[in-house]
């Protein structure tokens, strides 16, 4: 219970904190302008020398001046960042506290928690530390009594007498509770009973002890992170950038990371976490965007792939998906490019008519013996140049035959020219053969791989590598086969990579993703559920550490949903009757709605429900079905996959299904007009579903509704 002289105490303890958050703010925005004026006063002072002598300053001064700029450049922008954090933490400067004695100590460590670190320049004191340092972990993890903790020096053990979580508005500490459980759940409910917004938001005063353990998981090739829909698996992807970049702040920076999205537009909606974390946002890409760059051509994009596969008479591409996506295509894939780099192309014997430039058995020893250290694709190189260097010697010869034949027509200049263009006519069909040997295209390749594959998906790849054509689902395989050969370079630039909603991808996905980037961790973040592109075999992530060759790596799950309110987690886990039941966190609220469907109704259900909720979503099964809705919605936003800006939140966004994963809002109209129910169908329900925080309307067919026997 909340002591009045208690409370009294802890708001004196807050307003020291803002004035010295005001003091702060000046110190900072002092020193940023004394930067910009210093180097106003520099640039005045060279360009005045210039004016009066335009030799006044040597190069090697302008690079002296350079520099200097830059200098203060970085102190400005240093000074300005350190301003905004400050002012972001006006609102809400600390939200937690932990008190700690160290094991054989007898201080008692006060430790308040915020976002940010503040120290009393008066004192050296510490008076608010940030979420990220090791000690706080004991407020994620932790209960009073006996703890310990990883710090840079090793475990850290002792004792935690408090644990105290606080309610600030406005600056303003409303209140404070004692509490024996990792965040109480009394604040948590707070929190997730309000309204969404258009941006993800940070959550490090409701990280749970779960999630904390992966957003804290250290020195490992590969953690991998499973959850349900609503348990914050994106939330820990952001966060664990952000723990990672304070962590390694000395070795690593946000360009160094990259988060790998479903989407633009998924992009967007989590583009303002890690600043309100304080770290610059990090390289963020699609995997189609990465397999475009790889491959140098464009991909089938993802969303169209999974509407074809749901169309009838795609039968041929369900089969495609079905035999691509698994461990054994992935064996299959390796063992293609082992078998390349030990043999080779299909080398023949090089020759002129009669005269052999080089033979097949020379050519294999080249690749196989002499070159054997390098990567296939600079072997190949090696030999063009060796037989590039052997035609060389043959066209000197042949041209001086030429001359003397052509002597008596031409002379000069035009005696050389004659003998050079014959020279070229004569060995043009020995550079054709040379170039048809050795010129190598990924999608060729990716062809010759498919010959022990069924008949039509051999014919299929045959006729993609003619017509240039890259099926998404061959996109990871092909890209996979240039990067282990050579024929693609890796990004070694990057030391962290972050994949979320890994379910999505095949293992020869995966695994190219491996080569892409050699040199980095690895997060991978998904939900078995939401596996829903028809044709690919059920997710199974423990075996995601063979994509990336590493053995035992870890896999935490997220068992709890917070996303949603009660009766709407009842509802997804009646979804999914086989599957493990989402473990719900106690919100009440609205039971979800399930009924017939018509346009109408869709419609009118829409309007009335952004009446009485901040942020509304229609969520389709198909892209055609959301882009024929949005028109019929005032004010709609049709969220097509391609999308770079979020709609306003004042919008009601429209999208199918797999475009809108990962994001989430106040209510949420599913428009299903399907009568057949798969398994597949009921993942894509539940995809859909689960995007809804308060309110919940399902409109589909009577079929259906039939079907699902859901009692609400």
């Amino acid at each position: 219970m909340m002591q009045p002289q208690e409370l009294q105490r802890e708001q004196k303890f807050a307003a020291r904190v803002q004035q010295l958050l005001s003091a702060a703010i000046d110190k900072a925005k002092g020193f940023a302008g004394e930067h910009m004026e210093s180097i106003r006063l520099m640039l005045a002072d060279a360009w005045e020398e210039l004016r009066l002598k335009p030799t006044a300053l040597s190069p090697k001064d302008l690079e002296q001046l350079s520099q200097e700029v830059h200098h203060f450049l970085a102190r400005h922008d240093w000074s300005k960042e350190n301003e905004r954090q400050y002012r972001q933490m006006l609102l809400n400067p600390f939200f937690a506290r932990i008190d700690f004695r160290e094991a054989g100590g007898s201080e008692v460590e006060k430790i308040v928690i915020g976002l940010y670190s503040l120290t009393d320049p008066a004192t050296g004191e510490r008076v608010v530390y940030d979420w990220r340092a090791p000690v706080c972990s004991l407020y994620y993890d932790s209960l009073p009594g006996e703890v310990a903790y990883n710090s840079p020096s090793g475990v850290m053990r002792g004792e935690m007498l408090l644990k105290r979580q606080y309610k600030m508005e406005n600056g303003r500490l409303v209140y404070y509770i004692d509490t024996e459980v990792s965040i109480d759940d009394e604040i948590l409910l707070d929190i997730l009973s309000g309204a969404t917004t258009s941006h993800m938001r940070q959550i490090v005063s409701t990280i749970q002890k779960e999630q904390n353990a992966a957003v804290r998981y250290d020195n490992v090739r590969l953690l991998c992170v499973v959850g349900a829909a609503g348990s914050g698996k994106t939330s820990v992807a952001m966060h664990r950038a952000a723990y990672l970049l304070y962590r390694y702040r000395d070795s690593l920076d946000a360009k160094r990371v990259v988060i790998l999205s479903p989407s633009s537009a998924f992009s967007e909606y989590i583009s303002t976490v890690l600043p309100e974390l304080g770290e610059e946002n990090t390289r963020s890409a699609t995997m189609s965007e990465v397999f475009g760059t790889i491959l140098g051509q464009a991909v089938e994009p993802p969303l169209k792939q999974v509407e074809r596969l749901m169309e009838p008479g795609y039968e041929l591409r369900r089969a495609s998906v079905r035999y691509k996506s698994g461990a054994e295509f992935l064996a299959r894939l390796r063992a293609f490019c082992r078998q390349y780099r030990e043999e080779g192309p299909e080398f023949a014997d090089i020759k002129l008519e009669e005269r052999m430039l080089m033979d097949a058995d020379s050519l294999r020893a080249l690749y196989r013996e002499e070159f054997r250290l390098l990567a296939p694709a600079l072997r190949i190189l090696r030999i063009q140049t060796v037989l590039e260097q052997r035609l060389e010697v043959w066209g000197a010869s042949l041209e001086k035959q030429y001359a003397e034949s052509f002597s008596g027509r031409y002379k000069g200049k035009e005696l050389a020219m004659a003998a050079r263009m014959a020279v070229m006519q004569r060995l043009h069909p020995v550079r054709s053969q040379i170039r048809r040997m050795l010129e190598v295209h990924p999608l060729e390749l990716f062809a010759q791989m498919m010959r022990g594959a069924p008949e039509e998906l051999a014919a299929a790849a045959r006729e993609n590598a003619q017509a240039q054509c890259v099926w998404w689902e061959d996109a990871g395989a092909i890209a996979y086969i240039m990067l282990d050969l050579g024929f693609a370079a890796p990004d070694r630039g990057i030391r962290h990579m972050i994949v979320d909603e890994a379910q999505d991808y095949a293992d020869a996905a995966l695994a190219a993703l491996a080569l892409y980037y050699p040199e980095a961790q690895v997060t991978l973040l998904g939900d078995p559920k939401q596996r829903t592109c028809p044709g690919m075999p059920p997710c199974a992530p423990e075996n995601w550490g063979a994509c990336f060759q590493v053995e035992n790596a870890p896999l935490l799950t997220l068992g709890r949903c917070y996303r949603s309110s009660l009766p709407i987690t009842r509802f997804l886990n009646a979804l999914l009757p086989d599957g493990d039941q989402i473990v719900p966190f106690g919100r009440e609220g609205v039971s979800p709605e399930l009924r017939a469907y018509t346009e109408k109704d869709a419609v009118a259900t829409v309007n009335c429900l952004r009446k009485a909720y901040h942020r509304v979503a229609v969520v389709t099964r198909t892209t055609k079905m959301a882009d024929r809705l949005s028109r019929r919605i005032e004010g709609a936003y049709l969220l097509d996959g391609g999308d770079d800006a979020l709609f306003e939140s004042t919008d009601v966004a429209v999208g199918c299904y797999h475009v809108m994963k990962g994001m989430e809002f106040d209510a949420v109209v599913v428009v299903w007009p399907e009568e057949k129910l798969t398994d597949g169908e009921r993942r894509r329900l539940y995809t859909a579903c689960s995007r809804a925080l308060h309110h919940l309307v399902v409109l589909t067919e009577p079929e259906m509704i039939e079907k699902l026997g859901i009692v609400l």
